[in-house]
């Protein structure tokens, strides 16, 4: 009998505590989001304090075409050092070793005039006295990010033909503009076809399309859905983020629903 009156007091403590109000959302623990090892930001802006909504997202990685990372950048995002172009390069080796870099990236789109603009003889030259040392060190190293503009893959043969195996690479970063997800994944394909020994980093990428975020969105769902499938794609960044329609911020530095659909 005491064991029934002692069960039945204990079913009737956890009725009540059943009733009781439920927890405010305030005070529940915010818990962090999965880490997607591929998906990354390419940071131009210069408000760092908008890099706050990176924290605790899907965001793993950031560049910003620069060798050390922008102030605010939260904790857990590693930043990926740039040699934009020429400039300082003989600083670069010591500068990326004393940050603790893993990966580094070279050349921001040479065959552009209004980028980097360096020949590929120039490129496979400076890439074989001051990118390859770092290979020692054990970082990773991107071959130059050419566009996807023609000129750009014919760049990238120039390159390789210049530096004759004596160049160090380790992926392969590229860019791609335009419309259509379609289009954009089959260049991504058409380029693993053409270089088949290096993993690709997709750096800039973004639809074009005007006045039309759902298309935007949809472009972007469905290309980073796409993209987390393929084995040859490592890493990604949309471009950019920062507060534009087709960007991942809106006008005061918040998500905008393309933010929140990247980096969430």
């Amino acid at each position: 009998m005491r064991v029934a009156l002692l069960s039945a007091s204990i079913m009737a403590s956890l009725f009540a505590n059943s009733l009781e109000a439920p927890i405010p959302r305030a005070e529940r623990p915010l818990l962090r989001r999965t880490v997607n090892a591929k998906r990354g930001i390419a940071f131009s802006d210069t408000t760092t304090s908008d890099l706050s909504n990176a924290a605790n997202t899907a965001i793993s990685w950031e560049y910003n075409w620069a060798v050390t990372p922008p102030t605010n950048l939260p904790s857990g995002i590693e930043h990926v050092p740039m040699q934009w172009g020429q400039a300082n390069i003989e600083a670069f080796e010591n500068n990326v070793k004393v940050a603790g870099a893993k990966y580094v990236l070279g050349f921001n789109e040479p065959e552009q005039p209004g980028q980097s603009n360096i020949n590929a003889t120039a490129a496979a030259s400076l890439w074989q006295k001051y990118m390859n040392p770092l290979s020692a060190s054990g970082i990773k190293i991107g071959a130059p990010a050419v566009s996807s503009a023609p000129e750009g893959k014919t760049w990238l043969d120039d390159f390789f033909s210049a530096c004759d195996q004596k160049c160090k690479i380790d992926f392969l970063p590229l860019h791609w503009y335009g419309q259509g997800s379609q289009y954009f994944l089959g260049y991504l394909s058409d380029m693993h076809t053409a270089f088949p020994e290096y993993n690709l980093w997709v750096t800039e990428f973004a639809d074009t399309t005007m006045n039309n975020e759902a298309t935007v969105q949809t472009f972007l769902t469905d290309s980073i859905q796409k993209m987390d499938a393929l084995s040859y794609v490592e890493r990604y960044s949309w471009f950019d983020y920062s507060r534009s329609t087709t960007d991942l911020l809106d006008d005061n530095g918040a998500l905008n629903d393309l933010g929140k659909a990247y980096i969430q």
